[in-house]
Order: C-alpha cells, then structure tokens, then sequence
C-alpha cells in the first residue's frame, strides 16, 4: 500500500506535479507583485497559468490511468510516443464536472425539488469515476456522459466500485488535511510578518513583494499537493481498470505485476496492443475483423514474420480454402528468402494433409525445403517433396540436387545399394559438371566399398 502511495513521487510523475505547480507559483509571483500596480494583469497571469498547469496535469493523469489499464504499473516502463494519449480529454473531463451539475441545478430548479437535487447530484458523484473510465476507453464525451454507459462500467466491476469512489473521496479529503497541515507551518509566519510590515506603514513595494514571496509559496505547496494527490486517484482508477480488464474489455499489454527493467519500446506496446486486440476479436467469433486489421498491417510491413504467423493461424480458423493455400506461399517464398526453411517444414506438411497432392507454388522451393525436412528428419516429407520433381519441371536447374537428395533418403531409408548407385550414376551422366555430380561420385565410391 506505501509502495502504491508513492506512485507520483517517482521520477516522471513527480517531475510534472512539480513543474505545473513551479508554473503557478510563478503566475502567483506575478500576480502578488502588480497586487497594488496592475491588478488586473496579475489575475490574468494567474488565472492562464492555472488553466494551462491544469491541462498539462489533466493530460498526464489520463496517460497514467490508460498506461495503469494496459498493465504498466510502474512510469518507468511507460512506452515512448510523439503524444501522450489524446490531447482533447482534459476538456471534456471540464466540460463534464462543469456541464453536468449546471444541468441537474437546472433540471432541479425547473422541478422546484430539492430533493432531486441532492439525489441527482449524488448519483454524479458516484458515477464519476466510471465516466472518467468510459472516457479513457472510449475518448468519447456523449459516452462518458451516458449514465446507462456509467451504470454498465460500475456494474461490471460490482461492488468493488463502492470501495473505489470511497477510496477516491479519502484522498480528496486527504488532499485538504494534507493542505491544511503544511501550509500554515510555512507560510502562516510570513503572513504574520506581511501584517507587521501593513502596521508600519511600509511601502507598497516593499508589502508587494513580501505578498508575492508569501503568495507563491502557498500557491506552489497548494498546486503541488492537489496535483501529487490528483496523479494518485489516476493510478488508482487505471489500476482498477487493470484489475477489471476481462469485466470492461481493456487489452493488457504490459508486464502487469511482473518485475521487468526498462522502457518499453512504443514498436513493442504496439505489437502488444495489436495482439490483444486480435485476441479479444478471436474470442469474440470476429475472425473477419481480426484479419483485416493484420493484414492492414502486412501492406505496411510485408517482411514481417511475426505478423505473417498470425494472419495464418487466423486464416486456418477462418477455413478459407483459396486464402489460406495463397497465403502459404507467400509465408513459404519469405521465410525461404531470410533463411528459415525450418520454420517453413509446419506449413508444407499442413499443405499435404490438406492436400496429399501438394507442390509449392515455385519449384525453386523444392529442393530447399526438402533439404531442411531432411536435415529435421523428417523423412516422409522430404521424399514427398522430391518424388517426380524431374517429371513435374522437367527443364529445371535443381534436378541433379532433387536426384542427390533422393539417393540420400534411398540410402537412409534402407534401400538396396543397386537401386541407390542406380540414381546416382543417373545423375553423373546426365549432368558431369554439375556440384551434385561430385558429391554422387563420393557416395558412388563410399557404397562401392
């Protein structure tokens, strides 16, 4: 529980609780400096700088709920993006705590009822946590604003949810005490001087910067407190998130409680994120779907092997003949090109239990893959392979390499050594000059002897 506490006091989430109330203390320098000369500018300074430090900690607690959700519970490990989550959130989280109580006092004023009132306004404060949930997920207002939206959310984490609210409320009002205690230990003696300096008819320079000093003292612990303790309640609604993700649908991505070193790469979040789609589509009997979004992904990274092995698996539960035997030698021409011929061996033997008939699309793969199935010893594949490859491409160049490689599974199979010398003295006088001809005249020697 302490560990959790001190959430925003590591490196990245304490830096920007820091840096936005540092922005209006600043502001409220300013505005403590021109208190007696220009009012006016002062209160403008501070109340831009209290909006903008407001947005940037806003953006950053919804990053921390999204990041929490996904299962990464620890800022470190946090992926690297151009952006941190949507940028339009913190406004309309505003135009929720501002626009909803305007419409239950009106809605209640236009009903004269005092009751409904309170009862409606009730009913927002609980249902605010689940409509900052719908908004992460969703990034949607109308949704966050649905009360039956808000209502599912809560229901499907059950009466966890009571805890949650009551948790959030004891750090809003942990938040208070917390102000409460500190800042009349640092800032109660100068305010005692400020009034020392007023009965002594100072000048109002000078009782201007003793303001200012005074001012943005409070207003930094003040900003710091309510931030820290803001980035807390976040962490808390995206660790409920993680902990609910199967009730509310959320794709866990990271390391979860795991202990992992380092940043996660944004290339590895989005694989992540992309399989635990697919997997949630999988589940959901979307298989269509699931195909589509990989093989949107596939245009853009044709080379990619992984995402070739998972469009496939895909397809074979789609069960759809054409594409799934077109698709198989696209995956057998790449992953013969970046040399994993082993990896290739699964998808010719499928290939043949669908269709004991089966030839890869280009006879150049033949005798490759043939060779690794021997190599693999797997045996029945390989003679599968080579068996007619002269009488199937009766022209082509890996002829002498189909008949050693035959005479190579003759041998290894038992076969009598007349048939064995048979075919390799067939290949030695159809093609002398060739390198396989060299290797049959060793075995030609080693089975003579």
């Amino acid at each position: 529980m302490l560990k959790f506490f001190l959430f925003p006091a590591q490196p990245a989430p304490l830096a920007r609780v820091a840096a936005t109330a540092l922005a209006v203390a600043i502001a409220a320098w300013i505005f403590g400096r021109n208190a007696f000369t220009s009012p006016g500018l002062g209160t403008l300074v501070l109340l831009l700088a209290a909006l903008i430090a407001s947005v940037v900690i806003a953006r950053y607690g919804f990053l921390v709920i999204e990041r929490t959700a996904a299962g990464y519970l620890n800022p470190k490990q946090y992926p690297e993006f151009a952006g941190e989550g949507s940028p339009y959130r913190p406004y309309k989280m505003f135009a929720i705590l501002a626009g909803v109580p305007v419409l239950i006092v009106v809605a209640s004023g236009l009903l004269k009822s005092a009751v409904l009132l309170v009862l409606l306004l009730v009913a927002f404060a609980l249902l605010l946590p689940s409509s900052t949930i719908v908004l992460t997920m969703t990034d949607s207002l109308t949704e966050a604003v649905n009360p039956a939206r808000c209502v599912e959310v809560a229901r499907k984490i059950g009466k966890p949810y009571l805890v949650l609210c009551l948790f959030l409320l004891l750090l809003m009002v942990s938040s208070q005490q917390a102000a409460d205690l500190v800042l009349p230990n640092l800032v109660g003696s100068q305010l005692e001087a400020q009034v020392e300096k007023v009965k002594q008819g100072v000048s109002p320079q000078v009782l201007a910067a003793g303001i200012a000093r005074t001012f943005a003292i409070g207003m930094f612990v003040t900003a710091f407190i309510a931030n820290y303790f803001f980035v807390l309640m976040c962490a808390l609604l995206g660790y409920v998130m993680y902990q609910y993700s199967g009730a509310l649908g959320v794709s866990v991505v990271g390391p979860g409680e795991a202990r992992t070193r380092g940043r996660v790469s944004s290339a590895e979040h989005q694989r992540r994120a992309r399989d635990a789609l697919i997997g949630q589509m999988v589940a959901a009997g979307e298989i269509k779907e699931a195909i589509e979004i990989l093989s949107g992904e596939l245009r853009e990274r044709p080379n990619d092997l992984s995402l070739h092995g998972r469009l496939h698996k895909l397809l074979l539960i789609e069960g759809a003949a054409v594409r799934i035997e077109d698709h198989t030698e696209r995956y057998l021409e790449l992953l013969l090109k970046t040399d994993n011929a082993r990896e290739a061996l699964p998808l010719v033997e499928a290939a043949f239990a669908r269709k004991p008939d089966y030839q890869p699309r280009n006879p150049s793969d033949v005798v490759p893959l043939a060779r690794g199935a021997f190599a693999a010893g797997k045996m029945k594949l390989a003679t599968q392979l080579v068996r007619g490859f002269d009488k199937r491409y009766p022209m082509h160049a890996d002829i002498p390499n189909a008949y050693l490689l035959g005479a190579q599974l003759m041998l290894h199979s038992g076969a009598p050594p007349s048939q064995v010398l048979g075919v390799l003295k067939h290949l030695i006088g159809q093609s002398p000059q060739h390198p396989a001809a060299a290797e049959a005249k060793r075995m030609v020697e080693r089975i003579g002897a």
